[in-house]
């Protein structure tokens, strides 16, 4: 009878980690879980430009040319202050390299510098007067109309309800075609995505340069695209 026992035990033991482990497996909640993405798209006219300048000198001495440059910058700035008194001004790109000769015996013949100057404005009515008031001393490089950052969020409360609409009746018509009843229904997570902007409308052009008198141009701001997608996961329980 002792060796039947020790079988008999040792199989016992063998069956109590398997059995344990079947016992800690976490249970799979029931139901059919379903992934759903709305989407909601609002277009809006552009409310903010962003136009672009600079000025470049060239020169045998470099502190000539970085003279003329700082100048034309100082007084082109100062216009478009005057013009546009609430606009956004910054400097930026100030950059300065050697002029070689051509040839294998090569040497500095000069000095090119250039400095950008960038302005933000929600003033778009005169914006052309703004540009036309700087280019008699920096030239236009181009201009971009997109929204502004009050314009995006003033529309994003609409955004999320449009989003949300759009998903609910993804998972309306997902359920009917189940026929699975509403109250069996249970929404488990929504997740927005990261807002993407549409493209703004850029005015392209070529670079003007500076000159003593500029008729002020006709610009278009256009439009721009705000999109927001929510994902969503929900339940049908059986």
């Amino acid at each position: 009878m002792r060796p039947l026992l020790a079988i008999v035990a040792i199989a016992l033991a063998a069956s109590v980690p398997a059995i344990a482990q079947q016992q800690s497996l976490p249970l799979l909640p029931a139901g059919t879980l379903v992934l759903m993405t709305g989407a909601a798209d609002v277009e809006l006219s552009n409310d903010e430009a962003v136009a672009s300048f600079f000025y470049e000198a060239q020169d045998a001495d470099l502190t000539r040319a970085q003279s003329v440059v700082n100048q034309r910058v100082g007084e082109g700035t100062a216009a478009l202050k005057r013009a546009d008194p609430k606009a956004q001004i910054e400097t930026s790109g100030y950059s300065s390299y050697p002029v070689y000769s051509s040839g294998s015996n090569r040497t500095i013949t000069g000095w090119r510098v250039r400095q950008g100057v960038t302005v933000r404005t929600d003033n778009l009515a005169a914006l052309p007067k703004t540009v036309a008031a700087a280019q008699p001393f920096l030239a236009l490089a181009g201009i971009d109309f997109r929204l502004s950052k009050a314009a995006r969020e003033k529309v994003e409360a609409q955004l999320i309800q449009l989003a949300i609409g759009n998903l609910n009746l993804r998972f309306t018509a997902a359920w009917q075609s189940m026929g699975v009843p509403v109250n069996r229904i249970r929404i488990e997570e929504i997740n927005f995505s990261v807002r993407e902007a549409g493209l703004p409308q850029p005015m392209m052009m070529r670079a003007t340069m500076a000159s003593d008198a500029v008729t002020p141009q006709t610009f278009e701001s256009g439009r721009s695209i705000e999109r927001l997608t929510v994902t969503g996961k929900a339940r049908f329980l059986p």
